[in-house]
């Protein structure tokens, strides 16, 4: 019998969710850089939220709560676009003060974890609809 697909997202989400708050450390306490570590630890929250989202779904919790899926994929919208109007708004600051690619307190940072950002909270959305759309097929078939 093969892996199951969702034990390696649970693992993808770990490790997300471990580099997330990891650039939040490293940016609050070596770098002093609040913008990059905000982000970074936003990207590891919404890692965290995906990794939730697969626990339950492998523990069944989703069947009873159909109504959290909803709620899990409208936060995963919410931070999508959140996330994108960070990383636009990092990128114009860091080109118009013309920081350096290789500092590592420059906003160009910011707009790496941004990005990570937009992909953990697509990625949220993403499984809530997909966990939403399962068991919506199921209930209208216990249903009969």
């Amino acid at each position: 019998m093969g892996i199951n697909k969702t034990y390696i997202s649970v693992a993808y989400a770990s490790v997300g969710m471990f580099m997330g708050f990891s650039a939040f450390l490293v940016w609050n306490i070596a770098f002093k850089q609040p913008w990059t570590a905000a982000m970074g630890g936003l990207s590891g929250v919404l890692a965290l939220w995906a990794l939730i989202t697969h626990i339950m779904y492998l523990q069944d919790y989703w069947r009873t709560w159909l109504k959290g899926l909803k709620f899990f994929f409208f936060i995963g919208v919410f931070f999508s676009l959140l996330a994108v109007v960070a990383f636009i708004t990092f990128l114009s600051v860091a080109i118009r003060n013309k920081e350096s690619l290789t500092n590592p307190q420059s906003l160009y940072l910011s707009c790496v974890w941004s990005f990570m950002s937009l992909k953990w909270s697509f990625l949220l959305a993403l499984y809530a609809h997909r966990y939403r759309k399962e068991f919506a097929d199921i209930s209208i078939l216990s249903d009969f």
